[in-house]
């Protein structure tokens, strides 16, 4: 890769605040590590990036680590969360 390699765009889906060490652009190839520290007690957290789970790993510090080789296109990341305090009531049919 070049110099002036492409850079390729990640879509936080509104939430980059939460990821502090983000950025907006990567090259192909390139060892991307970000930091989720956005944590509630009582919610469980998962991460897809493009609709499939990433895998985590978790710093006192820094909260959850997130690590992935950026392809060459454009990502989409996305964190879903779920309180796990709450009941799942089954719907009536």
């Amino acid at each position: 890769m070049g110099l002036f390699a492409k850079k390729y765009k990640v879509d936080y889906c509104g939430q980059k605040m939460t990821y502090p060490n983000a950025k907006d652009e990567y090259k192909a190839g390139e060892k991307v590590t970000l930091y989720f520290d956005m944590i509630a007690t009582d919610t469980n957290y998962s991460f897809t990036l493009d609709g499939a789970e990433l895998m985590r790993d978790y710093d006192r510090e820094k909260g959850f680590v997130l690590s992935f080789t950026m392809p060459d296109h454009d990502v989409k990341l996305h964190c879903f969360s779920r309180n796990t305090m709450l009941i799942d009531m089954p719907e009536e049919e």
